[in-house]
Order: structure tokens, then C-alpha cells, then sequence
């Protein structure tokens, strides 16, 4: 099916331009015949290491560098401010008496401090004169394959044909640019550092550049990760260079090489032998990759990603022109996520995934780990769409760096063991209260992120990896809020703060104010973490200790879900408005989606509140602050309230109003979050795959739901791959809106518990050994 979106002058304005895409045979590729003009229109790709935005244009093209751990900034244990923990007392104090304007005074005693904290960083751009007039170009068309992680461009000029292909290998670590001519030409490549303080050389037909990560807006210009790059040509050309880049005349065939190291966690005894041993290292690789057959590093790089992105396929017909759109953006935040982060990455995707568009690092966010929506969305479909693998580097930096910073925030700006991880966070795991009052304190950031290693356990079933690695960061965890919360003095229940409810505010008088005893957001993560601390402790045979005893009795003790007056699900203890009733941010949600603390079968009116607070939330729905993050938030409520047609209405707002022309989504600026641009921000793709595979399967408390939020427009369709927890992976096809037929195939024998629709069946099923279903089958 071929969907062209075309342009009706030909020179319309790049911003509104259009990139058509094409599905055909489980291929996908993003095509356009127009030039790129800005970064929202070339083309990703990534290693889970090197990160690169292809942007063809004449008469020179560029190709953006990044980078995953070319940041600014450094380690510090110095982000907790002495005293902090008694300003916190302090502050539930005050909280407990409404006196809001004292408790945000006594904030600004217990921020963190920010220090150096550094953001993720451009690293540069490769850019290719093509020594053509672009008066004489024609034929011009670029594509992005995504199931094999290649982008190619072919034009003409005059007599003369070219074709431009690109990829980074995960196997050869190596970015390769391809140049074909027919009739040769004379060529241009050249490397600009980010900033002003990289440094770059050429040689005959190679250069080396060493770049620094140095920025004075998110630090102190003097600190950052040091990145060492080198590139290496290879063509039947004459090469040549000079200060400014390296020129090949009479060439019909140019290879490219170009691999980068950084010093990220390395010691070196001088910051100049660092440089010397990281040119060398950049200098080796890439020349080792020059030397082999470029075939088979393509061929190597395509089984690669081809592996992955065939894992799970998906087909959708309707009369909505739009479905057929469907399976391109599910696979492309598929493509997206893997090329962000791999097994061996080492950080996790930051706000941008692995690429930067120099607009999130010169802005207060900061393009880092935000842990109160972003990076959990990220990984979101890394379970589901059968991406497993892609969250290792999440798991390991929140081992070894933020629960490791945490344990000293614990203690020093709240007295107590265990760890915690508040609102941001960068490479080196800060883990401190947020450095401005009125979004901190956040201490549930890292439970909530932290939760993904508990679904990483539900979907593989992995006892060694609960064993070891998650659950000695689950229980710390609980020790912590265990001592956190306290009693309510007037109820008896169990609550805690004071906090916020990310990133909102509440009206009192006519001032707004962010920090308050027992907001919902705190308390569901806390009632998450607990109850994920009992389950695990029983699949580990620990259920018999005394902590085990005092975790189950706090958590029937905790501050229960309340029900406003208006009908809404309250997100605060008091009754005090909102100051923005639109907030893009809806925490106290949350328990419908990730988690499952909220569902229909067994709290039907808590989801019906839940369902007035997104009504209101979007009325007028001029008024709702939109953002990419924050739709794919109101699909995954929609698909888990069993609504599919709601789902899929925000799925065409989104089409309609946050993608870029190259299909990524974006976050525009709002009058929350203040950008200059619009933001790149990759949660917003895989948010769209999470809450597409959501709609289609659901396997949360223990049952498979099979098309659990289907919508009328997805007439019929075919999904193989998808993933559910139990280790179940789940095969379904369908016809005029109604299940034919589901496959389900489990890695170990077990009995399985199936819906659809009406129907409910328990199933045997044995260990790798398919398991059909139908829809008049009777119970088995």
C-alpha cells in the first residue's frame, strides 16, 4: 500500500512539508522527494551508541552527529544541601496545617543543588559538497528503510547519476557513508565540531577531530565528556586534503568510515594521554573497518536490525486513510528505541533518544533522564514489542549510578535508609531533589522508573534476574518509604510528603503552590512499590520475614483514591484547585496506566472518575496543553478504560498535530514547558508503539485480553510477535471488527487465563508449543 500525502505548490513551506511513507511487505520506508531544509526532516539512525540525523540537501548535505554519552557536566556527591533533611520535617510540618506559603520557604532550604549537572550534547556534523549546481538536480528522492536501518538518496544531475547511502553497525560499530557517481565528480567532506571547542585535522583521506562536551547554561563551561572521532576514505578516487577537509576528484565509488570514543567513566593519568589513547582507539577502528568488505559490513548491519524490527509485524486495512499509517509509526517507535539503546549501551536513551537537535540542551530542561514521564515512556514498548534487550542499559544505570546516588539523597535530605531518586537525572545518576522549589520534593522518581525492571521480570520470568538484580533494589526501596510515610492524624491511614504532583500546581487563595501532604502520584507509586516488594517476596520464598509483615500492613494503611465533588479522581488530599485545569501532566492517573491499581472489572467507579478527569482535562480542547508525551498518555488511558475509538481519535490528533515531516513527534512549547522550537522528544514515538500494541493485547493482572480496545476503523488486521507477560508470545487476526484466530505460544508449560470480548477461557499451554484459538471455542 503506497499512501503519498503530496504537496499541492511545489514550494510550500518546509515546516508543513509532508514525508510520504510506504508499506509494502513487512518493509517500511519513510520517503520524500524534497529536500531536507531543518533537522524535523532528515532521517535517524543509531547504534545504541552513535547517533546520527541525515539531512540531504544541495549543493552540500550534512549528517548530524551525536553521541550517548557525550555530555556536559560531571559526578558530584556534593547535590544535597546540608540540613535538608530537618527543612523537610520541617516542611510536613507546615504541610499538615495548609501553610503553604511556609512550607515553599522552607523548600529553598532542602533543594538540591545543581552544580555541574550537564547535558547530552551534539557532538557535530559531517557535510558532503557535492561540487553540483543545484539549478541542474533532478530525480531527486531520499528514503529510510526502518526495518533495515538505511537511508539512501538518489538524484541527477545532468548526464550524471548519484546515490547516497548511510547506516551505523551495530556488529562493526561504525558509521559508513556510501557515495556512488556515475561519470565521478569532484567531492567535499569536511567535520565542524558542536562547539568552539573541538579541533579537527585531515590527512590524504582521513580525518580526526576531538570534540568536548562543554556548555555554560547547564554548567560551568570547564567540565564534560571528551569524544575523540576519526574518519577514514575509501575510493577508486584521487583524495586530498588541507586544512579545511578532504577533497576526491575522479571518483565514482566513496566509502566513509567514521567510528567515535569517549572518556565517559575512564581514568587516565592526564587529560592529554586520554586524548592521545582515544584518537588512537577512534584512529584503529575506523581504519580496521576501511579494511574489510563493505558488503558484508551492510550485510552484517542489516541481520542486525532486521533481527529485531522482525520480531513483531503488524497489517491494518480500513476505510480511514489514516490506518494504513498505523504499522509504520508502531515499527518506527520500534526502530527508534533500538537504535536509541542497545544491550551493551552505556546509558540509557536520554530525552532525545540518541540523537540531539541542539534545542532540549539550550533550554531549562535539558536533555537528560526526566523521570517523572520520559524516560519511563521510552522503554515503555520495550516488553510488549518485543524489544527486551533494548532496556539492559536502563537497568544497569539504575544499579550502578542512580540508586547509588540515591542512597546518599536518603539520607542526607530525608534522614532515612534505603534510596530514592527524585524528579531528573543525568549520566552520573543524580538523584538529589530537583533545584528549584516548586517541583521538588519528588521522591517516587525512582520507584517509578524502577518498575520497569519489575515488568522486565513479569514478561520474562527471569527468577535469576529478579533474584539479583531487581529485587535488592525493590526492597531498599521499600525501606525507605516504609519509614517515609506517616499517619494521618484525623483517618488513621497512612500518607506522605510533602511532594508534588508532577508538574502541577493548586490554588490557595490566589496564589499557586506545588508542594502538599499526600498526593495521589506519591501514594499510588508507594502503594506500587509495596505491593511489587510482597510479590516478589513471594516468588523468592521470603515471605516470612518481619519487614515482609510490616510492608503488607502499610500498604492496606495507605491513603485510599478519593473522588471529588465534581466527580474526578482527586489528584491532591485537600480540595483546592488546580491552577491549571488543562496541565499536560496527569500523574494521578497513573494507576490506570503503567500500572493496573485501576481497572473496570474491579474499580469501576475509580475508572469511571478517571474518566470525567480526562473529559474535563480536554475541555475545551483548545485549552489542553498537547504534547507528544502527554497524547500517547491519553491513548494508553483510553486503551486500558477498553475504549478503542477514543484511543484511535487521539492517535489522528496526534497524526495531525505533533509529528514532524519526518514522522518523529515532538513537544511544542506550551505554556508549562518554554521552548524556543519545538522539542524532539523520542517518548512520544514509543508512547504511540506502547499504546498501539496496548490497544490490540493487555496482559496485566494475571489475564490475556486479546483486541482489548479495538477500534471500528481497524476493520481488519494481523499482528504476530507481541509479547505478554507470563513470557506468552501472542499471534491474532481479524475480520470485520471480530477476532479470527489467536496463536499464543509460552516458553514454559502453565495454564493461562484468555479474554475476548465476552468470552473467557483457561488454557493449557506446553512449553514452546503453538496454542490455537477461536472465537466459539468452548472452554479448555
Amino acid at each position: 500500500m503506497l499512501i503519498e500525502r503530496r504537496n499541492k505548490k511545489k514550494n510550500r513551506d518546509s515546516s508543513q512539508r509532508l514525508v510520504p511513507v510506504f508499506y509494502k511487505e513487512d518493509k517500511v520506508k519513510i520517503r520524500s522527494e524534497q529536500q531536507p531544509c531543518r533537522w524535523g526532516e532528515g532521517f535517524p539512525l543509531g547504534n545504541g551508541h552513535m547517533g546520527a540525523m541525515v539531512l540531504t540537501s544541495l549543493p552540500k548535505g550534512s549528517i548530524e552527529l551525536s553521541e550517548n554519552t557525550f555530555y556536559s557536566g560531571e559526578k558530584s556527591m556534593q547535590n544535597n544541601q546540608p540540613g535538608a533533611a530537618e527543612a523537610f520535617y520541617e516542611m510536613r510540618e507546615y504541610a499538615k496545617k495548609e501553610d503553604y506559603e511556609k512550607v515553599h520557604m522552607a523548600a529553598e532550604k532542602f533543594v538540591g543543588v545543581r552544580g555541574n549537572y550537564g547535558t547530552n550534547l551534539p557532538v557535530g556534523h559531517l557535510s558532503i559538497d557535492y561540487g553540483i549546481d543545484p539549478e541542474e538536480v533532478s530525480h531527486y528522492e531520499r528514503s529510510l528503510d526502518i526495518t533495515d536501518g538505511t537511508a539512501v538518496c538518489t538524484f541527477r544531475t545532468g548526464r550524471q547519476a548519484l546515490r547516497e547511502e548511510v547506516f551505523i553497525s551495530h556488529p562493526g560499530q561504525v558509521l559508513v557513508y556510501h557515495l556512488n557517481l556515475e561519470g565521478g565528480s569532484r567531492i567535499r567532506i569536511a567535520f565542524a565540531p558542536g562547539n568552539s571547542f573541538g579541533s579537527v585535522r585531515y590527512e590524504g583521506g582521513s580525518m580526526e577531530f576531538v570534540c568536548h562536551a562543554y556548555e555554560e547554561m547547564h554548567c560551568d563551561e570547564l567540565c564534560g565528556v571528551m569524544l575523540a572521532g576519526s574518519g577514514v576514505v575509501r575510493t577508486d578516487g584521487a583524495c586530498s586534503a588541507d586544512e579545511d577537509g578532504i577533497s576526491i576528484s575522479g571518483a565514482e565509488d566513496i566509502w566513509l568510515y567514521v567510528h567515535m570514543k569517549t572518556d565517559f567513566k575512564r581514568q587516565f593519568r592526564t587529560a592529554e594521554e586520554g586524548r592521545m589513547e582515544l584518537r588512537e582507539e577512534a584512529r584503529k577502528h575506523a581504519a580496521a573497518c576501511a579494511d574489510q568488505d563493505a558488503a558484508e559490513i551492510r550485510r552484517a548491519h542489516q541481520k542486525d536490525v532486521r533481527s529485531l524490527m522482525d520480531r513483531v509485524k503488524l497489517r491494518l486495512t480500513g476505510q480511514d486513510f489514516l490506518v494504513g499509517r498505523i504499522p509504520s509509526l508502531f515499527q518506527y517507535g520500534r526502530y527508534l528505541l533500538l537504535s536509541s539503546s542497545r544491550a551493551d549501551s552505556l546509558l540509557p536513551a536520554h530525552l532525545q533518544g540518541i540523537w540531539n537537535d541542539n534545542v532540549a540542551c539550550r533550554i531549562g530542561w535539558t536533555c537528560d533522564m526526566h523521570l517523572d514521564i520520559n524516560t519511563q515512556m521510552n522503554y515503555w514498548p520495550a516488553e510488549p514489542a518485543n524489544l527486551s534487550e533494548t532496556a539492559e542499559p536502563l537497568f544497569g544505570w539504575i544499579k550502578e549510578d542512580l540508586s547509588e546516588s540515591g542512597k546518599e539523597t536518603a539520607e542526607r535530605s530525608y534522614g532515612l535508609d534505603g534510596w530514592v531518586g527524585e524528579l531528573v537525572s543525568n549520566a552520573w545518576g543524580y538523584a538529589a531533589p530537583y533545584w528549584a522549589s516548586p517541583i521538588a520534593p519528588c521522591p517516587t522518581g525512582g520507584v517509578w522508573v524502577l518498575m520497569q525492571m519489575w515488568e522486565h521480570y513479569l514478561f520474562s520470568e527471569d527468577d535469576g534476574f529478579l533474584r539479583h538484580r531487581a529485587f535488592p533494589l525493590i526492597e531498599s526501596a521499600a525501606r525507605f518509604f516504609s519509614r517515609y510515610v506517616f499517619e494521618e492524624e484525623d483517618t488513621g491511614w497512612l500518607t506522605s510528603g510533602p511532594s508534588i504532583s508532577p508538574e502541577n500546581s493548586f490554588l490557595s487563595g490566589d496564589k499557586a503552590f506545588q508542594i502538599s501532604n499526600g498526593c495521589t502520584y506519591e501514594i499510588l507509586m508507594i502503594r506500587e512499590l509495596f505491593s511489587v516488594y510482597r510479590q516478589a517476596c513471594k516468588v523468592l520464598k521470603r515471605d516470612n520475614t518481619l519487614f515482609y509483615q510490616e510492608i503488607s500492613g502499610q500498604l492496606k494503611r495507605l491513603l485510599p483514591y478519593r473522588i471529588t465533588k465534581e466527580g474526578e479522581l482527586a489528584e491532591w488530599s485537600h480540595d483546592l484547585p488546580p491552577a491549571d485545569a488543562q496541565h499536560r501532566h496527569t500523574s494521578h492517573l497513573l494507576g490506570l496506566f503503567p500500572f493496573s491499581q485501576l481497572n473496570p472489572e474491579e474499580t469501576p467507579e475509580l475508572c469511571e472518575a478517571a474518566k470525567e478527569t480526562l473529559r474535563r482535562k480536554q475541555m475545551p480542547a483548545e485549552n489542553w496543553e498537547d504534547t507528544g508525551w502527554a497524547r500517547s498518555l491519553l491513548i494508553l488511558y483510553a486503551a486500558r478504560l477498553g475504549d478503542g475509538n477514543d484511543a484511535y481519535g487521539h492517535i489522528r490528533s496526534m497524526i495531525g498535530n505533533l509529528l514532524e515531516p519526518n514522522d518523529l513527534v515532538y513537544h511544542p512549547p506550551t505554556r508549562g514547558a518554554f521552548a524556543f522550537d519545538h522539542v524532539y522528544e523520542l517518548d512520544g514515538n514509543t508512547g504511540l508503539t506502547a499504546a498501539v500494541a496496548e490497544m490490540l493485547l493487555q496482559s496485566h493482572k494475571g489475564i490475556i485480553r486479546l483486541l482489548p480496545a479495538l477500534p471500528d476503523a481497524w476493520e481488519a488486521g494481523e499482528v504476530e510477535g507481541l509479547f505478554a507477560r507470563g513470557n506468552i508470545t501472542v499471534d491474532m487476526s481479524w475480520e470485520k471488527g471480530r477476532l479470527k484466530n489467536a496463536r499464543l505460544t509460552a516458553k514454559r508449560e502453565q495454564d493461562c487465563s484468555v479474554v475476548y470480548g465476552n468470552q473467557h477461557w483457561i488454557v493449557h499451554l506446553k512449553a514452546n508449543v503453538p496454542f490455537g484459538l477461536y472465537p466459539d471455542m468452548d472452554n479448555l
